[in-house]
């Protein structure tokens, strides 16, 4: 790779996908992108941004959108851009010839993606809505979900509501949190959301009570479904 970046006389686009939060400038690699290339970095977009794209997106086929739909329709995807992109282009099929998205049409064709249904479930499980909570998890698992792979998103939530208590008492915006915790913005948005109605040790106590869960699932004969929903109910 560095002898093609150093003898390739051409223009060419070469994405890299990078798991730090820089690159690393030691590298000889990284060096000779520098010298032989010019960088661009490309993050993810924000919430606002998605949307402007959803609109500019509609907009090219001439459709439009209802705010309200909009607003739904990034509720039930997120903001991962694959997700979005692939549920908008089914959103426009099932319109057809109508010019305009409403809120119906996104509630009948939009599917709720992995990780939003995870925020819902713990949504359900703080306002005590323990059969909503435990219907949400078998319609995951009968979607081919594992128990175990559940259970790390629901400790993933956890641990971001904690972390986000902590850092909103010291007075860290939104934004602050999202890079500190290095998480989107739109998952902090989310997480503020719902950490006003917890105390640390009763998030603490649950990440315990995660840990143990996972131990169980990992080490039980027990049925794991049974043992991911007794967890449920014990929260």
């Amino acid at each position: 790779l560095i002898e093609f970046l150093e003898k390739y006389d051409g223009d060419n686009l070469i994405i890299f996908e990078v798991y730090q939060n820089k690159l690393d400038e030691r590298k000889k690699l990284t060096k000779t992108l520098k010298k032989n290339g010019q960088l661009k970095k490309v993050e993810q977009m924000s919430e606002e941004e998605i949307k402007k794209w959803i609109q500019s997106k509609l907009n090219e086929n001439f459709k439009d959108i209802k705010q309200d739909a909009l607003n739904m329709f990034i509720e039930l995807t997120g903001v991962n851009f694959n997700i979005v992109s692939q549920e908008l282009d089914k959103l426009m099929l099932f319109l057809g010839d109508r010019p305009t998205i409403n809120k119906d049409d996104v509630h009948q064709i939009i599917n709720r993606s992995l990780e939003q249904n995870v925020f819902l479930l713990t949504e359900y499980i703080q306002k005590r809505q323990k059969n909503k909570a435990i219907q949400l998890v078998k319609d995951l698992i009968n979607m081919k979900e594992e128990p175990i792979k559940l259970l790390a998103l629901i400790t993933s939530n956890y641990r971001l509501y904690y972390q986000c208590k902590i850092l909103s008492q010291k007075g860290y915006s939104g934004q602050q949190i999202a890079k500190t915790v290095n998480v989107h913005p739109y998952r902090v948005k989310l997480a503020l959301g719902q950490v006003r109605h917890y105390q640390l040790e009763d998030l603490l106590n649950i990440i315990n009570s995660c840990a143990e869960t996972d131990y169980k699932l990992k080490s039980s004969y027990m049925d794991k479904h049974l043992i991911l929903e007794l967890f449920i109910l014990s929260l």
